[in-house]
């Protein structure tokens, strides 16, 4: 599970209510990930939480066959995938491919798309499903 600080609050909150929300500077618009206490183009304080299209593009992707931590023992192989969002942050995320369908195929240049799932009560985790 993930640690809820209150930098992050505002994040995990909106991925439980099925969005995913970045953090947008009020001085410079710029959006940031990962999330930060100043803005990284204009170091400016002020900023608010946005509801992102969730819309992006594969920039790369590995499958784990090693189950480095137990919790995720169930789910090997599983793909890790970096995405580009179309609003310009880069976030890294696990792909939503029950089948394993994806395990040699090659995702990079792939348009996703977020989807959500309650993992707790008020915790929300986002994967992407290939969309083209």
């Amino acid at each position: 599970m993930p640690a809820i600080t209150p930098l992050n609050e505002p994040f995990w909150r909106g991925a439980a209510d099925g969005m995913l929300c970045l953090q947008r500077c009020l001085d410079c618009g710029h959006v940031r990930f990962p999330l930060g206490p100043v803005c990284t183009e204009c170091l400016s304080e002020r900023a608010e939480w946005a509801e992102m299209s969730g819309r992006g593009r594969v920039l790369c992707h590995l499958v784990f066959h090693q189950v480095y931590h137990p919790a995720w023992r169930a789910d090997a192989p599983y793909s890790v995938i970096q995405i580009q969002l179309d609003e310009g942050p880069r976030l890294f995320s696990n792909v939503d491919d029950p089948t394993h369908a994806d395990i040699g195929t090659d995702l990079v240049g792939r348009r996703v798309e977020a989807v959500f799932e309650t993992v707790a009560d008020g915790i929300g985790l986002h994967r992407f499903r290939v969309v083209d």
